[in-house]
C-alpha cells in the first residue's frame, strides 16, 4: 500500500511539474504573441484579440482561441475558431511542424462590403487550413503538405515532396535568427537582400521527387462553379462543349483529355500527381519539360504524369 502511495505521489509531482512548465511557457508565449500581434497592428492599422492562449512544452505547441480581426476603423473583420503550431522550435528546423487554422471566417458586414464582383460563396464560406512540413536534417528531404478546406463547397490539398533542401531549411533558420536579433527594428534594405539573395541560391538547389493535386467536392462545387460561369454569360453546358473543343487541339494524351472532361461532367474530385526523376533541380527539370510540350506522350512518362478526374 505504501509503494502505491509513493508512486502516486510521484505520478502527482510529474503532472504538477510538466503543468507548471506549461503556465510558464504560456505566460512567454503570450508575451511573445502580443508583441507580434503590435507589430502587426502598427503596420496594418487592424487590431487583434484573442480569448485563450496555451502552450504545451511535451508537444510543443501553441494554440490560440477565439481570435478577433478588427479594421482601423473598429468594424469587426473576420473571426477564427483556433490556430495552433505545433512542433516549432526557435533554434532549428524540427523533424515535424505543423500549421492549422480552424474555422476562420469574414464577419457578414465585411463581406456586404465587397465589391459586387466578388464570389459571395467564398468570401462567405468557413476555412480550415493545414500546412506542415515534415523534415529530415541528415538527408535533406522534406515534405511539404497544404490542405484547403471550404467547407460545404470545395477543399484543395497539395503534397510535395523535395530533396537537397538543407540549403534553404539553413537559410530559413538564419533569416528567423536575423529577425528575433533585430528585435522592433525593421530590418535594413541591405538585409533584406541578402535575405532574399539567400533564398533565391537555396531554392536554385532543390530537388522536386514528387508532387500532387487533389481537387475535392465538398457539396457546393458546381453551384460555385455555376456563378462564376454565369458572370461571364456561360452555363456548366457551354463550359463543357468549349473544353471538349480546346482539348481536340491541345496537346494532351487521351487518358488526361478523358480525365478532364469526366471532371467537368461529374464535378466531384480532380487530381494530378507526378513522380520526377532524381537528381535534377526545378529548373532542370522545367527546361526538360518546355522541350516536351508538343509530345505529350513522352511528357507522361519523364514525369510519370497521372491525371483522374470524376
Amino acid at each position: 500500500m505504501k509503494k502505491l502511495v509513493i508512486v502516486a505521489a510521484l505520478v502527482a509531482a510529474g503532472v504538477g511539474g510538466v503543468s507548471y512548465a506549461n503556465y510558464v511557457a504560456t505566460q512567454e508565449v503570450r508575451a511573445e504573441v502580443d508583441k507580434q500581434l503590435a507589430l502587426v497592428s502598427e503596420q496594418t492599422g487592424a487590431t487583434f484579440k484573442y480569448a485563450g492562449l496555451s502552450a504545451s512544452v511535451i508537444s510543443k505547441s501553441v494554440e490560440i482561441t477565439n481570435m478577433e480581426v478588427i479594421s482601423p476603423e473598429g468594424d469587426n473583420v473576420a473571426n477564427i475558431q483556433s490556430i495552433e503550431i505545433t512542433g516549432y522550435e526557435p533554434d532549428k528546423i524540427s523533424p515535424h511542424t505543423s500549421f492549422d487554422v480552424k474555422s476562420f471566417q469574414f464577419d457578414k458586414s465585411f463581406v456586404s462590403k465587397l465589391p459586387a464582383d466578388t464570389n459571395e460563396m467564398l468570401a462567405s464560406a468557413s476555412y480550415d487550413l493545414h500546412s506542415s512540413l515534415d523534415y529530415d536534417e541528415e538527408s535533406g528531404n522534406s515534405d511539404v503538405v497544404v490542405k484547403l478546406d471550404a467547407k460545404d463547397i470545395v477543399s484543395f490539398n497539395m503534397d510535395m515532396g523535395l530533396a537537397n533542401s538543407k540549403a534553404l531549411m539553413d537559410a530559413s533558420l538564419a533569416i528567423s535568427k536575423a529577425q528575433q536579433e533585430a528585435g522592433d527594428q525593421p530590418l535594413t534594405y541591405e538585409q533584406e537582400l541578402q535575405q532574399q539573395t539567400l533564398v533565391m541560391q537555396a531554392m536554385s538547389k532543390l530537388e522536386p521527387r514528387n508532387v500532387s493535386f487533389a481537387l475535392n467536392n465538398q457539396g457546393k462545387l458546381k453551384d460555385l462553379l455555376s456563378s462564376e460561369l454565369e458572370k461571364q454569360g456561360m452555363t456548366l453546358e457551354q463550359m463543357e462543349m468549349t473544353l471538349e473543343q480546346q482539348l481536340q487541339q491541345a496537346p494532351v494524351t487521351e487518358d488526361i483529355a478523358e480525365a478532364l472532361t469526366s471532371f467537368a461532367k461529374g464535378l466531384n474530385s480532380f487530381s494530378v500527381s507526378a513522380k520526377l526523376p532524381e537528381g535534377k533541380t526545378m529548373m532542370e527539370i522545367n527546361q526538360q519539360v518546355m522541350m516536351l510540350v508538343g509530345q505529350p506522350e513522352e511528357l507522361v512518362k519523364f514525369i510519370n504524369l497521372e491525371v483522374k478526374g470524376d
